[in-house]
């Protein structure tokens, strides 16, 4: 509860993306946490209600029609209810070589709908920046993803099938393609993401604006810390001002003793050492947003 609670006092950071502004409220954030991947699970719940299997006939007599178009294999849509199942792919006159195949199964998984509800559920429950001017076109951008990207997931779906139904067809055990094409057609997915994040950058934005929502305390922290040990001891360790100053590990000594130098600081050993004449500054320019930015570290260069 403190934490949120300081969460609430502190300044809303600002993302600047493409020329516009993204502040996200607390409240938006947690609702899309919760939100998406509740909703993504409630929707699929309800088209795999048996009074959607008409999604099952349609999806399935598209991909006989294209196998029987592009591979001449004589597959049949069959309706044959069976438990979770209501449609099959039947082989009359069995595989290219004429020997029998087993029908083939359809159930809601198979349609792609599950896909198409995760990226529904985060399109819908994304949050909106509270810019006006960025959120004015937000409902426009959000139903044009969320269409390309289902037609998209549709589309790869059937060729999905039609690829594993014809490899079927022409020898291959099913067991060995059908996850292994499954799983490589995931890749579509990431696609989207690049779609969505050109239409809604809000998306990921607005994992970006929690990470820096939830390490915004552990910043103050330590920046008290280091308050603390100047104001009492007039140094501080070199390995905490690196986490402030954010530089590389692997670099940050040399980093450190030039932009020490150029404030006027000391190094001794693993420590910073700030002169009395400096505490007062030093601690003004660590409780910036941006602490000892370029700007003003040329700021006190001039002086």
């Amino acid at each position: 509860m403190e934490t949120i609670k300081k969460l609430k006092e502190f300044k809303k950071p600002i993302i600047e993306y493409n020329n516009r502004k993204y502040i996200f409220s607390i409240r938006s954030l947690i609702i899309f946490a919760i939100g998406a991947p509740l909703s993504a699970y409630l929707i699929y719940l309800f088209y795999d209600l048996e009074i959607n299997y008409y999604l099952h006939e349609i999806v399935v007599k598209q991909t006989v029609y294209f196998l029987n178009l592009f591979f001449n294999m004589n597959v049949e849509a069959q309706f044959a209810p069976s438990g979770k199942y209501d449609w099959r792919f039947n082989f009359p006159l069995g595989n290219i070589d004429g020997d029998p195949l087993s029908s083939i199964y359809f159930e809601t998984f198979c349609t792609g709908i599950q896909a198409i509800c995760v990226f529904a559920g985060i399109i819908i429950f994304t949050p909106h920046s509270q810019d006006k001017d960025t959120k004015k076109d937000v409902i426009w951008r959000k139903t044009k993803s969320l269409i390309i990207s289902s037609v998209i997931f549709y589309v790869v779906n059937i060729i999905r099938m039609l690829i594993q139904i014809d490899l079927y067809y022409i020898g291959y055990r099913w067991n060995d393609i059908h996850f292994s094409i499954s799983a490589a057609s995931s890749f579509i997915a990431a696609i989207i993401v690049l779609l969505m994040h050109k239409w809604i950058p809000e998306f990921i934005l607005s994992i970006i604006y929690t990470g820096t929502l939830v390490s915004e305390p552990i910043k103050q922290k330590r920046k008290e810390k280091v308050k603390n040990s100047v104001e009492n001891s007039n140094q501080v360790k070199l390995n905490t001002m690196r986490k402030i100053l954010r530089m590389e590990r692997k670099n940050y000594y040399d980093e450190i003793s030039q932009w020490a130098e150029k404030f006027g600081y000391a190094i001794e050993g693993d420590n910073l050492v700030v002169p009395d004449t400096e505490i007062s500054e030093f601690i003004e320019l660590l409780m910036l947003d941006k602490p000892f930015s370029i700007e003003n570290s040329n700021t006190k260069i001039e002086k």
